[in-house]
């Protein structure tokens, strides 16, 4: 599997060592908690499994801090080291946790989600029934994925509604669109990132050097909205393609020194990567008027190029303003049997802003799309909105 912006590394556990380094207040409080399950265990009304209240125990601890980081038992443990089943399938949709309910990234074009009209920052009240508050994502996740051909039934609330909306959709597989473009008037170029994967940054390449087929463009529009982002490693790449090379392009930060690292828009360092392709790079990549178009669904690695672009003085954002996602988890191996997965690092701008919880404000606002099918089509505004602005002299 990958490495995704979001999705975690794997490392013993260092954290028994600070035992003996704790607090006697801290000590006083862990005194308390085994206090506490003594009691449950010999004066509640029933018997109660001992490892069942300390696990309740130690998710609460992970679930304060926020909503990535969590306690897996043995079957959520199991779970995320085998992966998904391939006879099991979901709406197409990409979630967190937000406000103690699963809350929608972005809904895959194509997919059972996007047309059923679910939106960036819809909440996910209920799934077939069962209420969602303070659930954790993995227990979102398995409630929408099923058979093939199966239906599911949510209730979702709508930022600014007072009325929870009911939808039934049907599981079905979904794939990841791929990078396209088209030639929009006036000499403007449209290119689409829906996601991003090891292939992305080649395939936009291979996006841009079609485009300037028939002549050089007078604008290109790099569309992310929509974009829930992908691998770090390939996003680094997209922004760095148009970026001079010794642009910083993003850097992560936490307590421990590996959570601290760097990256520029250096070709060289980007081609050590053992999935990045060796195809030229157009040079006129780094100096067509660029124009970033961005909305709700804008989030992760998708950010980090956008804020990469802005920062540099390279492009404008256009849109609507960023889902605001942008932390990295760590597994931990706690046992053969349990782990946690824990927040180590922010992602942040080259100008040192954090994106977890901020988002992006754009320098333009724009229509956004009512449909994700209409995306660079005649039928798209925020397209019509920037491609005038580029034609516009500056």
């Amino acid at each position: 599997m990958l490495l995704l912006i979001g999705l975690w590394g794997i490392s013993m556990n260092p954290a028994l060592a600070q035992a003996q380094k704790l607090s006697p207040e801290v000590l006083d409080e862990l005194k308390k908690v085994a206090a506490i399950y003594g009691m449950i265990q010999t004066d509640y009304v029933k018997p109660v499994e001992g490892t069942a209240v300390l696990a309740s125990c130690m998710k609460g601890m992970l679930n304060k801090l926020d909503a990535p980081s969590a306690y897996l038992d043995k079957e959520e443990f199991e779970d995320f080291q085998r992966g998904p089943s391939k006879d099991v399938v979901g709406i197409g949709v990409e979630i967190v946790v937000r406000a103690g309910l699963p809350t929608v990234v972005s809904a895959l074009e194509g997919s059972p989600a996007s047309r059923a009209g679910l939106r960036p920052k819809d909440y996910i009240v209920e799934i077939d029934g069962h209420s969602m508050e303070e659930s954790e994502v993995q227990d979102a996740l398995k409630r929408l994925r099923g058979k093939p051909g199966t239906t599911v039934s949510l209730a979702i609330r709508r930022p600014g509604e007072m009325e929870n909306r009911s939808l039934t959709l049907v599981r079905e597989p979904t794939y990841l669109r791929r990078v396209s473009s088209r030639r929009a008037p006036f000499d403007i170029g449209y290119l689409r990132i829906p996601s991003v994967n090891d292939n992305t940054a080649a395939d936009a390449r291979a996006e841009f050097r079609k485009l300037q087929t028939p002549g050089p463009l007078r604008g290109l529009v790099l569309d992310l909205r929509n974009s829930p982002g992908g691998l770090l490693l390939s996003s680094i790449e997209l922004a760095a393609m148009f970026l001079p090379p010794d642009a910083p392009v993003a850097s992560t930060e936490g307590r421990l020194p590996e959570s601290n690292k760097a990256w520029t828009a250096n070709r060289d360092e980007i081609l050590k990567s053992s999935y990045a392709k060796r195809d030229e790079w157009p040079e006129a990549m780094k100096s067509v008027p660029l124009l970033v178009l961005v909305n709700a669904g804008t989030a992760s690695g998708a950010e980090i190029i956008a804020a990469a672009l802005r920062d540099n003085n390279r492009a404008k954002l256009m849109g609507s303003k960023t889902f605001g996602r942008g932390t990295i988890q760590t597994i931990r191996p706690l046992s053969k049997d349990a782990a946690i997965k824990l927040t180590t690092a922010f992602y942040k701008t080259p100008g040192g802003r954090q994106l977890q919880g901020n988002g992006l404000e754009p320098d333009l606002q724009a229509p956004d799309l009512q449909r994700l099918e209409d995306a660079g089509t005649d039928q798209d505004p925020g397209l019509s909105k920037a491609v005038g602005w580029l034609r516009a002299p500056s």
